[in-house]
């Protein structure tokens, strides 16, 4: 194994708390599409990490009512994005810390560039960032492994990589990768993403660096 030079993180859930607003987002949907249909707050949690193509094609057959819902989705969410969402604690110090020990640093979403670039841009996350991949770039998203090599070929010679998510999809992805993983602990799907078994796990942003200096120095 080689030195850890390159760090990818999942967007929503793991860099910013977007989940009440994508949990709003997801009953306003279906209360609108679906009136008499009933969810709990758990189903809407369920269908946060694929994407809304996959989640909605699941329910409803129809392409073009597909499209209606995701659109739909996307305006609630934009419309109330600022009033809701927020950054993790500890993160920008991290990324500045990162930046300065030379680490390469890039997002890996199932968002579209159009949805996830007002959020990325809010908190200054582009500051720090050397590779975007969104859904508009790949034609198969986490749990592929797609997106990891699409980051990958866009990096400098990038060594060992390692991702950081909140989702399943984000382990399973680093894994069919064959990179490095870690999970955070707080993540609303904490228990089914243990099972996946990522190579570490957070409690807090300023756990990582030392986690990542501590493998560098097993690796010598």
């Amino acid at each position: 194994m080689q030195k850890i030079n390159t760090i990818l993180f999942d967007l929503d859930g793991t860099l910013v708390d977007s989940n009440q607003l994508l949990i709003d987002s997801f009953e306003q949907t279906f209360k609108y599409f679906f009136p008499k249909s009933k969810y709990t707050k758990q189903d809407y949690i369920n269908m946060i990490g694929p994407t809304l193509e996959e989640t909605f094609s699941i329910l409803e057959k129809n392409k073009n009512n597909v499209r209606e819902m995701i659109n739909y989705f996307r305006h609630f969410y934009l419309k109330n994005e600022y009033q809701y969402i927020k950054i993790y604690p500890n993160l920008i110090e991290t990324l500045k810390k990162l930046k300065k020990l030379n680490f390469q640093l890039g997002i890996v979403t199932t968002k579209f560039k159009e949805s996830a670039l007002p959020s990325i841009k809010h908190f200054n996350l582009d500051k720090y960032m050397d590779v975007y991949v969104f859904l508009d770039d790949v034609k198969k998203p986490k749990p592929s492994a797609e997106p990891i090599i699409y980051a990958k070929n866009r990096l400098v010679n990038p060594k060992e990589i390692i991702i950081v998510g909140d989702n399943p999809s984000d382990i399973l992805a680093g894994k069919n990768a064959n990179i490095l993983t870690c999970g955070v602990e707080w993540s609303l799907k904490k228990d089914i993403l243990k099972t996946t078994n990522p190579d570490f796990w957070i409690f807090d942003f300023n756990e990582l660096i030392p986690i990542i200096k501590k493998f560098n120095k097993e690796v010598l």
